[in-house]
């Protein structure tokens, strides 16, 4: 399962798979968690529904 997280000091959304970073369709970063869910699902990967925020 994948896992969005926000960068709370970039403000930039990831996507984690197994604790690492993910690169989808070329990317590894995206500026809204709908943005990264929408890539994840256009992969046809499944997506966990909470978003893990990081401290800034």
């Amino acid at each position: 399962m994948m896992r969005i997280v926000n960068l709370g000091r970039t403000g930039l959304f990831v996507v984690m798979r197994g604790g690492a970073l993910a690169n989808l369709d070329g990317r590894s970063h995206w500026g809204s968690a709908d943005e990264a869910r929408r890539a994840a699902q256009m992969a046809n990967l499944p997506v966990s529904d909470f978003v893990v925020r990081t401290m800034p």
